[in-house]
């Protein structure tokens, strides 16, 4: 795809004769910040896109109905209780929706994500070799926001086609990770890169906090029919972020239209050590019998069953067992991602910075940083039903807690990949 726009005029300066032949020294953009900003905005998009179901079917599923044939909540009404746990909020009766799918059915639906998303994640990195990353990460992102617009259609056609739909909008997301890390491996130098994978990853927290509060929003309203509307908005977006991609990102800092010398000597210069040569192969076996990637993969594990524990369960846990309204009810699970994006930003930054004062090693640094992504996560929701219990307020503080401290891990196990083999992390 070919585009003759030129976004930016070019700052020229004295010449160089290591520059890149018809460009400029330097250009006014720095596109390595250009592609954190966007990589930000595709991953926001991505957990946009995995999350807004989860609140949009409170407002989908009539509860009336399906609480009559299944066991009555633990906790009392809103009536009953503090008035922090909404009682303020609208009837149940108008935020039931037309569907009575029971909570195993609502569980397969909200799961149905991951029976697809569990598919593409390890072809992805060896899909980046061969399509490019850019493309990769981009048609994988758009490709879900195009079945988003098909979602309120599904949900009616009947729950198989909802679950298939989303099986198909796992496995286009299944790409997207693997895919930006390759981008942040050809793109972005080593003393950098911590920054860069926080900066970047941290749009998926930003994604969940947004997706979560802006669909309970929507859902609670009657624009373009309430609840449908999550998804066309959500879809749309998408698109409009998909074109920006297109024409502001290369595969690499050389193919890339606008970018000056400077930029590109510096990034290959800090790279090269680290590109294999066309005959190396990817050493299966090594990866396999590794006790580093085990640990890799079992901090990957603890660390989303963490995530998608909240994800997945907390808006219904607070619209059905503490009764939140549903406008509500979206900011309130979104408060954990807040504060996971400023803990992952600021754990990147306080990374590079122990790393580059030489006060920690690089494996001491994410070890502390996974650590306490781990730990502190855990002890809060352990704790929950014993110092929650019904109260709102406790329990979006435990919530928020374990949400914001697993943050950190972006600067722990999300940057291990391309530290200890930066040749192969897009195969991650």
């Amino acid at each position: 795809m070919v585009f003759s726009i030129e976004p930016v005029s070019r700052c020229k300066d004295g010449a160089d004769e290591n520059k890149k032949p018809g460009r400029a020294d330097k250009s006014c953009v720095q596109y390595r910040h250009v592609l954190v900003a966007l990589g930000f905005l595709g991953l926001a998009n991505v957990y946009g896109m995995r999350v807004n179901l989860n609140v949009a079917l409170v407002a989908m599923v009539n509860h009336t109905a399906v609480q009559e044939t299944t066991l009555p909540s633990d906790c009392p009404l809103p009536s009953e209780v503090s008035s922090y746990n909404a009682s303020k909020a609208s009837s149940r009766a108008t935020q039931d929706g037309p569907f009575t799918w029971d909570p195993v059915l609502q569980g397969i639906v909200l799961g149905s994500f991951f029976y697809g998303y569990i598919v593409t994640p390890i072809p992805g990195g060896r899909m980046s070799e061969a399509f490019g990353a850019k493309w990769l990460f981009g048609l994988g992102t758009f490709f879900t926001g195009l079945l988003s617009l098909l979602i309120p259609v599904a949900a009616y056609a009947g729950e198989g086609y909802l679950i298939a739909v989303r099986v198909l909008q796992g496995i286009g997301e299944g790409v997207t990770y693997p895919a930006i890390e390759a981008q942040v491996a050809h793109w972005i130098p080593i003393n950098q890169r911590a920054t860069a994978v926080s900066l970047i990853h941290a749009g998926g927290f930003f994604g969940v906090a947004v997706g979560m509060y802006v669909s309970g929003l929507l859902a609670a309203t009657d624009f373009m029919g309430g609840w449908p509307s999550v998804f066309y908005v959500f879809g749309i977006w998408t698109c409009v972020w998909f074109v920006l991609w297109a024409i502001f990102t290369s595969n690499t800092p050389a193919e890339h239209p606008w970018a000056g010398s400077e930029e590109i000597l510096m990034i290959e210069a800090d790279l090269a050590d680290q590109k294999p040569t066309l005959e190396k192969k990817l050493p299966w076996t090594d990866i396999a019998t590794s006790l580093p990637v085990f640990g890799v993969v079992m901090a990957h594990f603890g660390t989303h069953w963490l995530q998608y524990v909240l994800v997945s369960e907390l808006p219904t846990y607070l619209g059905t067992v503490l009764h939140f309204d549903i406008s509500k009810n979206g900011f309130y699970s979104a408060l954990p991602y807040v504060g996971a994006i400023v803990a992952g930003s600021v754990s990147g930054v306080a990374a590079d910075f122990l790393r580059r004062r030489r006060y920690m090693s690089a494996t001491a640094v994410r070890k502390l940083f996974n650590g306490l992504a781990h730990f502190v996560p855990s002890v809060m929701l352990l704790i929950v039903p014993s110092v929650g219990g019904c109260n709102g307020f406790v329990n979006l503080l435990l919530f928020v807690v374990a949400g914001t401290v697993r943050g950190t891990s972006e600067a722990g196990y999300m940057a291990i990949p391309v530290d200890m083999a930066p040749a192969y992390a897009e195969n991650r």
